[in-house]
């Protein structure tokens, strides 16, 4: 599992900022659809850049609470609130995603971006996001199946091996996507509908969140097992595809956003 203390939370403050993820969110809060005067849970807050978005899309009558296990990514949501002047309608928790600490039908909404994948009791915080929504309320996930990563290599074989090894260290469910169906269905919930969100780079870009995937990989891979040798090996491959020749940097991966709603 992946320990998201002050240094890697000051890294993903920098990494959500970049246009792949800044899209990403965009096309996550259109999922939502946030109304004003509406109460939503963010789980797993990260470095608050969603729950401040949410929160001037409900306006001064709603409300945001932002939801982490990390001590410092609560911190990081609590200075980023009090900094864009949101803090009245906002409320972070250090809190556990499959033990929820909020009272039935409490929200209108609940989202989750990245963050379900490092939940080891899946199932438990599906039945836990039911039972704090409302009826007709509605549960927006955004995640990854990571085998669904199409990333240009000199090896391809070596390439699966690194981001096998990256999930076995870093996530509870790497291809957590897979298995969400039948944990909506089995909290109750209805799918509504699954729609994709690309993020494709036909040109490397040392400031892109895909540039910064390099150094994630490569530290999961190690701590997965893979030689230092063949991580340098790959790392190599993929350093030296920097330059600007036609065709020499590839990488597409398709994240899904699932949309459910609890009946009414």
């Amino acid at each position: 599992m992946l320990s998201f203390d002050a240094k890697k939370i000051a890294s993903l403050d920098r990494v959500y900022s970049s246009p792949q993820i800044v899209e990403q969110r965009v096309q996550l809060r259109a999922a939502i659809g946030a109304q004003a005067g509406e109460r939503g849970l963010d789980v797993g807050c990260g470095a608050g850049h969603m729950v401040c978005e949410l929160a001037a899309e409900v306006g001064l009558n709603g409300h945001i609470t932002g939801i982490d296990a990390s001590p410092d990514a609560v911190a990081a949501c609590v200075a980023r609130a009090a900094r864009d002047g949101l803090a009245q309608r906002i409320d972070i928790r250090q809190c556990d995603a499959a033990v929820l600490d909020f009272p039935d039908a409490h929200f209108d909404f609940v989202t989750g971006a990245q963050s379900y994948c490092y939940v080891p009791d899946t199932a438990g915080a599906m039945r836990e996001a039911a039972r704090v929504l409302r009826k007709g309320g509605r549960l927006l996930i955004l995640d990854t199946d990571w085998d669904l990563c199409v990333w240009k290599s000199v090896d391809d074989a070596r390439m699966r091996r690194m981001f096998e090894a990256r999930g076995r260290a870093q996530f509870a469910h790497p291809r957590l996507p897979l298995a969400l169906h039948g944990h909506l269905a089995a909290a109750g919930l209805s799918l509504n509908k699954v729609s994709a969100v690309p993020i494709i780079e036909t040109r490397f870009d040392p400031d892109s969140w895909v540039a910064g995937l390099i150094d994630t990989v490569r530290g999961g891979a190690l701590k997965g097992g893979i030689a230092p040798a063949e991580v340098q090996a790959w790392e190599a491959d993929m350093r030296a595809r920097k330059g600007d020749a036609a065709g020499d940097w590839f990488f597409c991966l398709n994240r899904l956003i699932f949309s459910a709603s609890k009946p009414a």
